[in-house]
């Protein structure tokens, strides 16, 4: 088990993660992670990058057809 400090990183707040673990979980700087809360505890995991594409698909339709979804909201 590897100890740390959560730090403030702006109104954020940070953790700062052991190269060590980075390496057991096939992690690196730079890499796209999902958090999840489950009983209590944070999980970090890499994204998935099908769902950062659906994602992704689904502002720019938003974008592009914002007029019309938001006289649909009315």
């Amino acid at each position: 088990m590897h100890m740390t400090k959560l730090t403030k990183v702006g109104n954020s707040t940070g953790v700062t993660i052991p190269r060590e673990v980075l390496a057991a979980a096939s992690l690196d700087r730079g890499d796209e992670v999902s958090l999840q809360v489950r009983d209590g505890k944070i999980e970090i995991s890499r994204s998935d990058d099908a769902y950062n594409r659906t994602v992704d698909a689904g502002m720019r339709c938003m974008q592009r057809y914002r007029r019309a979804l938001a006289g649909l909201a009315k």
